[in-house]
Parts: C-alpha cells; structure tokens; sequence
C-alpha cells in the first residue's frame, strides 16, 4: 500500500485540506483474481499521529477528535474502473495494484504538524462471512503515513500577506505583489495604485 497522491504540505486548522488523498494498494499475491475478491473485505480509515518534531498530543483519542472528513473508504477495485474507463485505473494500474482508496475534504482542527495515517483494515476472512455491523471488530493489516503537514491557525489565508499602511488617513493595505488597495469600512477594495 502506498500514498501516491500526498496532502499538501501545508494546511489552516479548520478549513479543507486541498485535494484528495489517494492510497494505492498493492499485492504480493500470483492470483490477481483472488487478490481483487480479497479486496472487497477491506477498508481503510484516516487518522491523525503526529509529525516530525511536532508538540502536539500523540493520544489517540484526542488525535481522533481533530480530523473530520470523508476518513472511510473501500477499496475500489481497478477492474471495475477499467471497466466505465476511470482516468483513475490509468494513473494507478501497475502489475501488483489491486485498488485505491480516496479521502477527500479532510479537516485538521488544530494548528501543529502532523501525518495522515492510512490504516488498511479486513472487515471479515471472506466474502462470504456476514458483513460487519462496525469496524470494532475489524484487524488492522498495514499501515502507511503521509508526508508531514503544518498546519497554521485558522483564518482566511489571503489576508495573512497584506501589509498595512495609512493612504490620506485611510487604511491601505499592500498585497504580497505590492499592489496598493483602499480598505473600506464595508471591506470592499478600490485600487489606488
């Protein structure tokens, strides 16, 4: 299993993580027909941990409470998406690919660095075993981490680059481009370049 479609490596706590995170899974075993059927007794969930020098709790559940989002998925098999012609099959079909997992929309609540953690969990040994009522009862098999990602304070991320400055007792803002725009009470911007 491998993440061949990372989260940015930046993020604001509180707002959706750009873009979606794509698991690949991979097999070892010589019957592609097996390990495809296998894979309908799997998914995988999103977790938090944290990363590289990061201060933030390393508890599990108050981990767990900071991430929001689409953190469940099942394995979507190659097969059925060569089937409908999925731009999806191409990017991630190998020898050994199985299917793909997407997590899209994914929250970090608090400012700190950390990692996704994909964990791959079998549901049931077959699919003929009746279908689990929860993942309480489901067994972890692998497990994969994310590239780091910092994530700074909430906030409209636009506004963090402007400078401000006084225009003829108006409040004039400067963008990263050093273009000056007029601040109105109302927050509209007329440009006074």
């Amino acid at each position: 299993m491998d993440i061949v479609v990372q989260p940015p490596s930046n993020a604001r706590a509180g707002y959706s993580i750009n873009g979606t995170i794509i698991v690949r899974l991979r097999t070892t075993n010589p019957n592609p027909n097996a390990a495809t059927e296998d894979a309908l007794n799997l998914a995988a969930i999103a977790s938090l941990v944290p990363g590289p020098g990061s201060t933030v709790s390393s508890d599990p559940t108050v981990l767990n409470t900071l991430l929001s989002g689409r953190r469940v998925d099942n394995i979507h098999t190659l097969a059925d998406d060569e089937a409908d012609g999925s731009i999806a099959s191409m990017e991630l079909n190998d020898s050994q690919a199985v299917g793909y997992m997407r997590f899209s929309g994914l929250v970090i609540r608090q400012a700190g660095t950390y990692r996704i953690r994909i964990t791959l969990l079998r549901m049931r040994n077959s699919s003929s075993d009746p279908p689990p009522a929860s993942m309480a009862g489901a067994a972890a098999v692998q497990v994969v981490d994310s590239n780091p990602i910092v994530v700074q304070a909430g906030g409209p991320t636009a506004y963090n680059a402007w400078a401000f400055k006084w225009h003829e007792g108006t409040a004039v803002r400067m963008s990263a481009h050093g273009e000056n725009v007029l601040v109105s009470a109302l927050g509209l911007g007329l440009d006074v370049g």
